[in-house]
């Protein structure tokens, strides 16, 4: 069942009796998504006073130590020579928590750190002239992970059935078939 990123809050915000919170995040970058975040829960009357997160960048930290009451707490500072942070769960497709949020239309997706749903050189420092064989690679493995659970769950999962949205899919459409198809284009 896909719940929308802003459902998601307004839920969350309507079940917490508290009106102050902290966010946890794995990693943080510039924090453009934990800033939409908070927005959002701001306009339910939630206000994210900390974050925590295993890892920051020292531009996320300096932003959230300055933009919140009780900053940002870090287990590890990335050194100004690290260019990238990432986790294997983002090359997947339709992995719950991975990728980044993506607004379209009003409403917010999920894209996999890989052509078509996202930008691999972006998202992942990945060289621009390996992006095209990169992002196949991620689509093969997505597509042997879905055979597979869809094979243990002896049933075909479809899109909608996806913890959340995906950027640039059709709900109604098999996760498998959609990444074969997908795989075909690049």
């Amino acid at each position: 069942m896909n719940i929308s990123i802003p459902k998601q809050i307004e839920l969350i915000s309507k079940s917490i009796d508290k009106r102050e919170i902290i966010l946890v995040d794995d990693v943080v970058f510039s924090g453009s998504v934990l800033r939409k975040i908070i927005k959002l829960f701001e306009l339910y009357g939630v206000k994210v006073v900390k974050i925590v997160s295993s890892i920051s960048t020292k531009e996320g930290y300096e932003y959230f130590n300055k933009t919140l009451e009780k900053g940002i707490e870090t287990n590890y500072l990335l050194g100004e020579k690290n260019i990238d942070q990432i986790c294997e769960r983002d090359f997947y497709f339709g992995i719950c928590g991975s990728g980044i949020m993506k607004e379209k239309d009003g409403e917010y997706f999920k894209a996999p750190y890989f052509k078509p749903f996202g930008d691999p050189c972006e998202r992942a420092s990945i060289p621009k002239e390996f992006e095209i064989s990169f992002s196949k690679s991620c689509l093969e493995r997505s597509i042997y992970l879905w055979e597979e659970i869809d094979r243990k769950r002896n049933e075909k999962t479809i899109i909608k059935d996806l913890r959340e949205k995906i950027i640039n899919t059709d709900e109604n459409e098999e996760v498998v078939k959609t990444l074969k198809k997908e795989l075909r284009r690049l």
